[in-house]
């Protein structure tokens, strides 16, 4: 039986470079912090750009190498679930390749840069308070922002719970507090940089 021929389709892709490296990752809390990106890809490119077909159209290519099969799986799509269903430049799985290629020309350079920051985060920061803590907007004592806004809900405060991990793509030290500007946007205003007390987090290499 004849091998089937290689892929030729090797122009440059963002996203095959990070799946081509998900495998190199074998402890957990890596790969944890590589499915959080691209859930993050997810949310922005729906959130971010004006074609709300781009996902859709990702898909279809994904699965069948066709824009408008018949009988194509209309299931919604999660970036999160494919690195391990990708098949390699080697594979008969052309129409993989030409997904990446379709991706790679909707998505712009600044998101990309963004998502690859997030992919290739060096550092997470475990609560690890006994009540958790508080994300701070600004060095404001937690006690002093709770009386002022109890609910805090993000805007001036955020709740977290203890054994909570997030991913860190820097981190600063502010007197007794750390700023940090973590790859997820969370809270009611949907904050990526915070203040938190030195004394209730652990943050430690990947």
């Amino acid at each position: 039986m004849a091998k089937p021929e290689k892929n030729p389709t090797t122009a440059p892709s963002f996203l095959r470079d990070a799946f081509q490296s998900y495998a190199q990752f074998t402890v957990d809390q890596k790969q944890d912090a590589q499915k959080r990106a691209l859930k993050w890809l997810q949310i922005h490119i729906q959130s971010d750009l004006s074609d709300q077909t781009i996902l859709d159209q990702f898909a279809q290519k994904w699965r069948t190498g066709k824009l408008s099969p018949s009988n194509a799986n209309d299931s919604p799509l999660h970036l999160e679930n494919l690195p391990r269903s990708y098949k390699g430049t080697d594979s008969i799985n052309a129409h993989q390749e030409e997904a990446f290629s379709f991706l790679q020309e909707q998505i712009p350079t600044a998101l990309q840069d963004e998502f690859k920051a997030r992919w290739e985060v060096k550092k997470r920061l475990k609560v690890s308070g006994a009540s958790g803590t508080p994300l701070k907007i600004d060095e404001t004592e937690p006690e002093v922002l709770q009386k002022n806004d109890p609910d805090g809900e993000g805007k001036t405060w955020y709740q977290v719970n203890k054994g909570d991990i997030y991913y860190v793509l820097s981190s600063e030290e502010k007197g007794d507090n750390y700023l940090v500007v973590m790859t997820e946007e969370i809270g009611s205003e949907n904050r990526n940089t915070w203040y938190v007390s030195k004394t209730d987090v652990e943050i430690s290499n990947l």
